[in-house]
Protein backbone atom coordinates (compact mmCIF):
# COMPACT_ATOMS: atom_id res chain seq x y z
CA UNK A 1 0.00 0.00 0.00
CA UNK A 2 1.23 3.66 -1.02
CA UNK A 3 -0.22 7.46 0.44
CA UNK A 4 -1.54 9.12 -2.23
CA UNK A 5 0.79 12.17 -2.44
CA UNK A 6 -0.17 14.97 -3.80
CA UNK A 7 3.56 16.80 -4.28
CA UNK A 8 2.08 19.42 -6.71
CA UNK A 9 -0.28 21.00 -4.28
CA UNK A 10 1.90 21.00 -1.80
CA UNK A 11 4.42 22.53 -3.43
CA UNK A 12 2.18 25.43 -4.57
CA UNK A 13 1.15 25.84 -1.08
CA UNK A 14 4.61 27.07 -0.33
CA UNK A 15 5.28 28.97 -3.54
CA UNK A 16 7.36 26.11 -5.47
CA UNK A 17 10.21 25.98 -2.19
CA UNK A 18 11.23 22.26 -2.45
CA UNK A 19 13.75 22.61 0.03
CA UNK A 20 10.77 24.07 2.55
CA UNK A 21 8.61 21.39 1.56
CA UNK A 22 11.55 18.58 2.24
CA UNK A 23 11.78 20.27 5.48
CA UNK A 24 8.56 20.51 6.62
CA UNK A 25 8.00 16.62 5.68
CA UNK A 26 11.17 15.62 7.42
CA UNK A 27 9.87 17.79 10.85
CA UNK A 28 6.28 16.07 10.56
CA UNK A 29 7.69 12.05 10.59
CA UNK A 30 10.43 13.29 13.25
CA UNK A 31 7.13 14.74 15.66
CA UNK A 32 4.98 11.91 14.27
CA UNK A 33 6.29 9.25 16.80
CA UNK A 34 5.26 11.70 19.60
CA UNK A 35 1.46 12.23 17.80
CA UNK A 36 0.90 8.82 17.66
CA UNK A 37 1.62 7.89 21.14
CA UNK A 38 -0.25 11.19 22.41
CA UNK A 39 -3.75 9.75 20.25
CA UNK A 40 -2.99 6.35 21.74
CA UNK A 41 -2.72 6.99 24.83
CA UNK A 42 -6.12 9.27 24.69
CA UNK A 43 -7.95 6.69 23.16
CA UNK A 44 -6.83 3.93 25.80
CA UNK A 45 -7.83 6.62 28.05
CA UNK A 46 -11.18 7.50 26.53
CA UNK A 47 -9.98 11.06 26.66
CA UNK A 48 -11.74 12.46 23.33
CA UNK A 49 -11.55 16.08 23.75
CA UNK A 50 -6.94 15.04 23.15
CA UNK A 51 -8.08 12.72 20.74
CA UNK A 52 -9.74 15.65 18.66
CA UNK A 53 -7.22 17.99 19.04
CA UNK A 54 -4.41 15.49 18.14
CA UNK A 55 -6.56 14.67 15.29
CA UNK A 56 -7.19 17.91 14.44
CA UNK A 57 -3.17 18.54 14.99
CA UNK A 58 -2.43 16.01 12.13
CA UNK A 59 -5.15 16.86 10.01
CA UNK A 60 -3.39 20.41 9.33
CA UNK A 61 0.13 18.90 8.63
CA UNK A 62 -0.63 16.06 6.57
CA UNK A 63 -2.95 18.34 3.94
CA UNK A 64 0.16 20.91 4.21
CA UNK A 65 2.37 18.46 2.97
CA UNK A 66 0.22 17.00 0.87
CA UNK A 67 -0.92 13.55 1.82
CA UNK A 68 -4.77 14.37 1.67
CA UNK A 69 -6.24 11.05 2.09
CA UNK A 70 -4.53 10.84 5.55
CA UNK A 71 -5.84 14.45 6.04
CA UNK A 72 -9.55 13.42 5.52
CA UNK A 73 -8.99 10.18 7.59
CA UNK A 74 -7.58 13.09 10.55
CA UNK A 75 -10.45 14.78 9.78
CA UNK A 76 -13.01 11.73 9.95
CA UNK A 77 -11.05 10.92 13.32
CA UNK A 78 -11.69 14.22 14.66
CA UNK A 79 -15.55 14.24 13.90
CA UNK A 80 -16.01 10.93 15.84
CA UNK A 81 -14.42 12.31 19.11
CA UNK A 82 -16.58 15.42 18.66
CA UNK A 83 -19.25 13.33 18.26
CA UNK A 84 -18.30 11.39 21.02
CA UNK A 85 -17.95 7.74 19.27
CA UNK A 86 -14.92 6.24 21.04
CA UNK A 87 -14.78 3.32 19.20
CA UNK A 88 -15.36 5.33 15.62
CA UNK A 89 -12.37 7.54 16.34
CA UNK A 90 -10.63 4.52 17.26
CA UNK A 91 -11.29 2.62 14.06
CA UNK A 92 -10.36 5.20 12.18
CA UNK A 93 -7.62 6.26 14.34
CA UNK A 94 -5.78 2.93 13.68
CA UNK A 95 -6.90 3.54 9.44
CA UNK A 96 -5.22 6.72 9.98
CA UNK A 97 -1.91 5.47 11.42
CA UNK A 98 -1.69 2.60 8.67
CA UNK A 99 -2.40 5.71 5.90
CA UNK A 100 0.62 7.58 7.47
CA UNK A 101 3.08 4.94 7.68
CA UNK A 102 2.21 3.95 4.25
CA UNK A 103 2.67 7.77 3.45
CA UNK A 104 5.97 7.12 5.68
CA UNK A 105 7.09 4.55 3.22
CA UNK A 106 6.26 6.82 0.06
CA UNK A 107 8.44 9.16 1.35
CA UNK A 108 11.71 6.74 1.71
CA UNK A 109 10.77 5.01 -1.80
CA UNK A 110 10.53 7.71 -3.37
CA UNK A 111 13.48 9.58 -1.53
CA UNK A 112 11.12 12.32 -1.21
CA UNK A 113 11.02 13.89 -4.29
CA UNK A 114 8.37 12.44 -6.07
CA UNK A 115 6.91 15.17 -8.46
CA UNK A 116 3.41 13.95 -8.72
CA UNK A 117 0.38 12.05 -7.12
CA UNK A 118 1.54 8.60 -5.66
CA UNK A 119 -1.57 6.58 -6.67
CA UNK A 120 -2.69 4.13 -4.36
Amino acid sequence: MSAHWDHATALDRLEGDESLLQELIAIFFEEYPQLSDRLRHALAQSDLAAVRQTAHSLKGSLGYIGFIDAADLALEVEKASRAEDAAGAAGLAAALMTEIEAAQKTMVATGGRNHGPVAR
